[in-house]
């Protein structure tokens, strides 16, 4: 299998791991109630880290995966088009 192959597995399982962690991030303080009661910036810490993490962190990691996957499409384009003047 080509590299380029294995890298786009390796991003789609380690952006899908990161993804879920952002977006269900709020079941952590269901699991431990003890992180419950703290303030950020005037707002309780079970609502601000989620929200947080599910709106600002998601953005930014999506972005990343973007131009990542972006570039590896590339790669991936330029390798077949060489494999085809080969033949």
């Amino acid at each position: 299998m080509n590299s380029a192959y294995k890298k786009e597995i390796r991003y789609t399982l380690i952006f899908s791991v990161l993804l879920l962690i952002c977006g269900h991030l709020g079941l952590l303080f269901v699991a431990f109630p003890s992180l419950q009661g703290h303030m950020i910036f005037g707002f309780p810490s079970q609502y601000i880290i989620p929200v947080a993490m599910g709106w600002l962190v998601l953005m930014v990691v999506v972005g990343i995966q973007a131009k990542l996957t972006n570039a590896l499409d590339d790669e991936i384009e330029a390798l077949n088009e060489s494999t085809e003047t080969t033949r």
